[in-house]
């Protein structure tokens, strides 16, 4: 397992990340937009500096589309659009921040909750980013199906659950928020006296491996196998009047044999049932490889 130190950060932070990297973060979380329209003005400076820091960075939005589906589309790609202009790595996650508060409603069905945020994610999954859902314990437990979130997009979550309030620099586990599919805890609002939301991972956030494969990937196709010029049929069973029977490209016999000590000039190669085979004429003139020399 995994675990690193991080911080999320807004407009009410410093654009400079040295001083929480240089505590112990190892990652951080920039706001960067909210809504349809907002954008976090020190966002630029942040990821800037996250970089300058060599730390890892990842991205969050905050949600303004409760329980609309066309709306959290539109607000997800207002997100991705966004998360480009800044250069942020599909290596990293784009994180759905759905919680109460500017005008976002949580106490909607817990159905028509969970389609809105799916079809939220689906969009910045689509572009090519892994992705995860934050919120607080509570509604991840009472206002979100998280077994459909997790089940389509892995261990996603990141949850917000305090021991206390007030400073905690390194979390109690013994006041973990059990529950499935975290991927970060945020297990307090001002961690190590910096005013700062202080957070650690519970998986690899920083994997080079892609997560969500597709269900059936396409299968690998093998190059096709080099096609010799000529192949030479030797005296089979020291007998110079041995013929070898050929077959059609199906696989079954036809009524022509072709001599033994003979060169033949090759147009394909293929394998039928399980046996490979060098067309030496028409579609119906496909000669045994186990027959011929190359």
């Amino acid at each position: 397992m995994v675990r690193y130190f991080g911080v999320d950060v807004a407009v009410y932070q410093p654009t400079s990340m040295s001083n929480y990297i240089s505590h112990g973060a190892k990652f951080v979380i920039a706001k960067l937009s909210e809504g349809l329209s907002y954008f976090n003005p020190k966002a630029h400076a942040q990821v800037k500096s996250t970089h300058a820091n060599h730390a890892y960075l990842h991205a969050y939005h905050f949600a303004t589309f409760s329980n609309s589906v066309s709306r959290a589309k539109k607000e997800a790609k207002f997100f991705v659009h966004r998360a480009e202009i800044e250069g942020i790595s599909k290596k990293r996650y784009l994180w759905l921040d759905w919680e109460v508060g500017d005008g976002n409603v949580v106490t909607r069905s817990v159905p028509s909750n969970t389609a809105a945020i799916i079809a939220f994610m689906d969009v910045c999954h689509n572009a090519g980013y892994k992705v995860g859902l934050y919120s607080g314990a509570s509604v991840l437990r009472n206002n979100i199906d998280t077994k459909k979130v997790i089940k389509r997009f892995g261990n996603c979550l990141w949850v917000a659950s305090y021991a206390t309030m007030g400073r905690i620099d390194t979390p109690d586990f013994n006041y973990f928020p059990s529950m499935e599919g975290v991927a970060i805890w945020q297990f307090t609002d001002n961690w190590r006296g910096l005013n700062v939301d202080g957070n650690i991972s519970l998986i690899d956030l920083h994997s080079e491996k892609k997560t969500n494969q597709p269900t059936n990937p396409k299968p690998i196709t093998k190059p096709k196998e080099k096609i010799p010029k000529i192949v030479f049929v030797p005296i089979i069973n020291n007998n110079p009047n041995y013929k070898v029977r050929l077959l059609d490209s199906n696989g079954h016999y036809q009524d022509k044999y072709i001599p033994t000590n003979s060169n033949w000039k090759v147009w394909d190669v293929k394998t039928i049932k399980n046996v490979k085979y060098y067309k030496i004429g028409t579609d119906k003139q496909w000669v045994p490889a186990k027959f011929c020399k190359v």
